[in-house]
C-alpha cells in the first residue's frame, strides 16, 4: 500500500485519538505531542500501535529498532517523528513491492 505523508498523519492521529479515549485523562493530540511523557503511552501501548499501523499499511516496519534506539538514548518520541518513520517505511514497502512485480 502506498500513502502520502498526509494520509499517514491522518491515520496515526485518528488511531492515537481512538486509543486515548479509554484513558482517564485524554489529551489533545498533535504532531508535536510526545507519545510517552505527554500522552502517557506505556511500552505495551506502543507495541499495539505498531502492530496496528503495520496491519493497516500492510508493511513490516522496524518498530523494535525504533523503540530500542529511543530507550538507548532515553528519548521520547514526537508524533511527527512517528509519522515520518511510518511514511518512510510505507514508501520503502511500496518500492519493494513495485520492484518485485516488475
Amino acid at each position: 500500500m502506498n500513502a502520502t505523508r498526509d494520509q499517514v498523519q491522518d491515520y496515526i492521529l485518528a488511531k492515537l485519538v481512538e486509543l486515548s479515549q479509554d484513558w482517564d485523562d485524554p489529551r489533545e493530540i498533535t504532531p508535536d505531542s510526545l507519545i510517552f511523557t505527554e500522552l502517557g503511552f506505556e511500552s505495551l501501548d506502543a507495541v499495539v500501535l505498531g502492530v496496528t499501523i503495520q496491519g493497516h499499511f500492510e508493511c513490516q516496519m522496524p518498530f523494535s529498532e525504533l523503540l530500542a534506539e529511543l530507550g538507548e538514548h532515553q528519548k521520547d518520541l514526537r508524533v511527527a517523528e512517528l509519522i515520518d518513520f511510518v511514511h518512510r517505511n510505507v514508501l520503502r514497502c511500496a518500492s519493494e513491492a513495485q520492484q518485485t512485480s516488475a
